[in-house]
C-alpha cells in the first residue's frame, strides 16, 4: 500500500533538482483533502502564461541553494481494480549534503543516514535494515521500476522526460504552473504524470500519475521550510521494545 515509498536514496543530483537562498515559503494553516486524479482541464489564456523554459529553469534556480528541507505532504490513491480509495499523511525530512532522509507515516517510517536504510512497519513489529543504495538503483520517477519517494517529486526529475507547459491552475489558493512529463521511454517507470509548480516560490505543489493498473495517485506538499537545522536524531532509526529487526546488508 505504500510502494511509493519503497525505495532507497537519491542516486544523485539530477535534472530537476536544488535552488535559491532560503525563504519564507507561504503554505496554507489547513491541509485540505487531494483532488481526484484526472486530466484536469486548462486554465488561464496562453499569454498568461510563462515558457516551458522559464518554469524549469525557475524551479532550478530555486533549488540549487536548498541543502535541508522538511515538509508534510498527503497521498492520495484510487485503486482502480478494486475501486477503493486510500489516503496518507506524511512528513519529510532531507538533509541533502549527506544524503539524510526521514519519512513519517502511519503506516511505516523510513530513515537513512547516507550509509544504511531502516524501514520500520508498526504492523509488522520489524524495522527490515538495508544498505542505503540498494533501492535508489530501482525506482523513482525517470529510473527503472516503481514510482519513488515522496522527495523524488520535488527533486528528482531525470532526462528521461520530455517537459510541456499545459496552464495555470491554482493549488489550495497559489497560482500554479501544470506541466506535463511525458518519459523519452515509456518502458521505464511512469510514462507521464503531471506536477503544479507554485509561481510565488518556485516549489512542486502537487503530482498526479497513472500507474499501468490504472490506479491514480496525487501528492500534494505542504509547510516547507528550507535550510533550517534539522536534529541529527531525525536520521536514526528507534523501535519500541519488542520489535524484530531483520538485517538484510
Amino acid at each position: 500500500m505504500a510502494a511509493h515509498l519503497w525505495v532507497g536514496l537519491m542516486a544523485g543530483l539530477m535534472v530537476m533538482q536544488g535552488v535559491e537562498a532560503p525563504g519564507g515559503v507561504r503554505t496554507p494553516e489547513d491541509v485540505e483533502p487531494p483532488e481526484d486524479v484526472g486530466s484536469p482541464e486548462y486554465v488561464g489564456p496562453p499569454e498568461q502564461l510563462h515558457t516551458t523554459e522559464t518554469v524549469t529553469g525557475k524551479m532550478r534556480q530555486r533549488l540549487d541553494a536548498v541543502q535541508s528541507l522538511a515538509a508534510r505532504y498527503t497521498v492520495t490513491t484510487f485503486a482502480a481494480v478494486l475501486e477503493s480509495r486510500s489516503e496518507t499523511e506524511g512528513k519529510l525530512y532531507l538533509q541533502r549534503d549527506r544524503n539524510r532522509l526521514r519519512l513519517e507515516e502511519a503506516g511505516q517510517t523510513i530513515v537513512s543516514d547516507g550509509e544504511t536504510l531502516w524501514t520500520y512497519v508498526p504492523g509488522n513489529r520489524q524495522v527490515i535494515v538495508s544498505p542505503a543504495g540498494e533501492e535508489g538503483s530501482e525506482s523513482g520517477p525517470g529510473r527503472m521500476g516503481r514510482p519513488g519517494r515522496p522527495d523524488d517529486f520535488i527533486f528528482n526529475y531525470s532526462n528521461r522526460y520530455l517537459y510541456a507547459l499545459e496552464g495555470r491552475e491554482p493549488v489550495d489558493g497559489m497560482p500554479c504552473s501544470r506541466l506535463r512529463l511525458t518519459a523519452v521511454e515509456p518502458a521505464d517507470g511512469l510514462p507521464d504524470l503531471r506536477i503544479w509548480v507554485d509561481e510565488e516560490n518556485w516549489l512542486t505543489r502537487k503530482v498526479t500519475y497513472r500507474d499501468d493498473m490504472g490506479s491514480e495517485t496525487t501528492l500534494r506538499f505542504m509547510d516547507y521550510r528550507l535550510n533550517e537545522k534539522l536534529a541529527p536524531g531525525l536520521f536514526e532509526m528507534t523501535a519500541p521494545d519488542g520489535v524484530e529487526w531483520v538485517d538484510l546488508r
